[in-house]
């Protein structure tokens, strides 16, 4: 009997101990596992891509190259002083180091740069846009940087274009469907006309100096500047005097005195009042001018300083040779050096 009793006591201490070693082993486990170091792996950023349509509003589009695919692209000109350099980035193949590599240049010169007079008026189909190929080693140095993947009209050549999202400046191409777009829309339009935009300019046909004051202009063609060339509005007056002005006056572009439509010129009138808004049109500024008022007269300052204390915040604008300063929004103090 005592002998029975035994073997079921240590039956059940033997499970017991059993129990504890399988607890043992897990808890053990479990600490190596929480002490080991792992790599964990994380999906890639996912592109956003804009796909709506092209809407023929914007020339350099940015960050938005895509839309660029299946438009057609005229390479403008370049003043003269500047051909030999002018036409940079055009490669026979993207994947090289281009500016290394006079072969790998489109139609090289010996400047490591494309032929100007084999270029210049030139139309291209984009076919495609493609990354850097460096970019997934670099993202910060190469992620702003794709190619254009052109077709040369006359000629057929399949050369790539080494486009910069933020390099508005260096884009040599105007696109056809903008370009077409905007001169159906301005042609016809009256313009009033800041008279820093006019200013020593001479009739396009005459070479006379232009009459400025109360003329209404009116837009007979968008065209490329062959002085600038820049794409710039035909406009005449009254007096039937023909000038260009650049477009980027038109829709204000750089914080520039700009040409106002009619109905933008009678808004404004109505807002600031004909004596503010005939000193804006002539590029002057005065006492009690609001910040809006003197960024339309002056354009946009070299740089802004701000002082705020309470109740009151002070802003000095600083241009080349003019320094404002507006307390709360109001003009207060104009300093010149």
């Amino acid at each position: 009997m005592n002998k029975v009793i035994t073997t079921i006591r240590m039956k059940k201490n033997g499970e017991k101990m059993k129990r504890i070693f399988v607890v043992f082993v897990a808890l053990l486990c479990a600490s190596l596992a929480y002490g080991q170091i792992t790599t964990t792996k994380v999906a890639p950023k996912t592109e956003q891509v804009d796909n709506t349509p092209y809407d023929s509003t914007q020339n350099f589009l940015g960050k938005d190259v895509y839309k660029y695919i299946g438009q057609e692209l005229y390479l403008k000109g370049e003043v003269k002083s500047l051909r030999e350099y002018s036409y940079k980035h055009f490669l026979l193949d993207y994947t090289k180091e281009g500016f290394i590599n006079k072969e790998n240049i489109y139609k090289c010169t010996d400047n490591y740069t494309s032929n100007y007079d084999e270029l210049a008026g030139k139309y291209f189909k984009v076919l495609n846009v493609i990354k850097h190929p460096k970019v997934e080693d670099n993202e910060y140095l190469y992620g702003k940087i794709f190619f254009l993947k052109l077709k040369e009209k006359s000629s057929g050549d399949i050369i790539y274009y080494e486009y910069w999202c933020d390099l508005d400046a260096s884009f040599p191409f105007i696109v056809v469907g903008f370009f077409q777009k905007q001169k159906k829309y301005l042609v016809g339009k009256e313009f009033i006309i800041s008279e820093g935009l006019l200013k020593n300019l001479c009739d396009i046909e005459t070479g006379n100096p232009i009459t400025t004051k109360g003329q209404i202009w009116r837009c007979i063609d968008l065209t490329i500047n062959e002085k600038y060339y820049s794409l710039s509005l035909v406009i005449q007056n009254s007096l039937s005097e023909k000038v260009t002005i650049s477009y980027d006056s038109v829709i204000g572009k750089w914080g520039k005195p700009r040409a106002y439509t009619l109905i933008e010129a009678s808004n404004y009138r109505k807002k600031f009042g004909n004596e503010n808004f005939d000193r804006i049109l002539q590029r002057k500024v005065r006492i009690g001018m609001s910040k809006e008022m003197c960024r339309l007269s002056w354009g946009n300052p070299e740089n802004i300083n701000e002082t705020i204390t309470s109740g009151e915040k002070i802003e000095q604008w600083i241009y080349p040779e003019n320094y404002l300063y507006f307390n709360n929004g109001i003009l207060t103090a104009i300093q010149q050096e």
